[in-house]
């Protein structure tokens, strides 16, 4: 029996993608020129090890990134990247000063222009993504995003070390109408001398 002439792979135009294994790593670079046109859907991991200057903020940088990056065109063949990424990272909890760990997620849309100039012409929907090259640096489009979905301040939701020897501080604390009525006051420390 004859092959149809319409199977799945004949035509080389026609470039089809399968979701990888969760664990894939995903490429370093893509053709900015090709990538957009072929609609392409790339899902895998990135080491954060790869991520220098992100690395600078966290603890650790040991894990993964988990990224899906969707390019396309849209109607005004803008070269659009839709994605979505998340992380875990140890970073410093601001009252303790112990690691604690923290889960990163974002989602974003860029637009890929050449041009400082084309950036500013884009709807403020879009945030832009600078690349005069051929080559697209995926690493460099999702360290800056980790970057900004960072929080300002991180620490502990419960459990602190901080807030509890705080809290235990403020249980053994006398009241404070009481101090002021007894000798160690220093209300009653200037009453003394005010009397003398």
């Amino acid at each position: 029996m004859p092959l149809s002439v319409d199977f799945f792979d004949r035509w080389a135009s026609d470039a089809y993608y399968c979701a990888p294994m969760a664990d894939t790593l995903i490429p370093d670079y893509v053709d900015a020129r090709k990538i957009f046109a072929q609609q392409t859907l790339i899902e895998g991991v990135l080491p954060i090890s790869r991520l220098a200057r992100f690395s600078e903020a966290i603890l650790s940088n040991e894990g993964n990134v988990q990224v899906s990056l969707q390019f396309l065109l849209d109607d005004s063949f803008r070269r659009l990247i839709q994605g979505s990424l998340q992380a875990q990272v140890q970073v410093t909890c601001q009252r303790c000063l112990e690691a604690m760990t923290i889960t990163l997620k974002d989602q974003f849309e860029l637009a890929v222009v050449h041009t400082e100039e084309q950036a500013q012409k884009l709807p403020k929907t879009l945030d832009a993504w600078i690349c005069e090259d051929v080559k697209l640096v995926l690493a460099e489009v999702i360290e800056e995003q980790l970057i900004l979905c960072m929080p300002i301040v991180s620490y502990h939701e419960e459990h602190c070390i901080a807030s509890l020897e705080f809290a235990a501080k403020q249980a053994n604390k006398p009241n404070a109408k009481q101090g002021e009525q007894g000798s160690d006051s220093p209300f009653a420390i200037l009453q003394k001398l005010k009397d003398k």
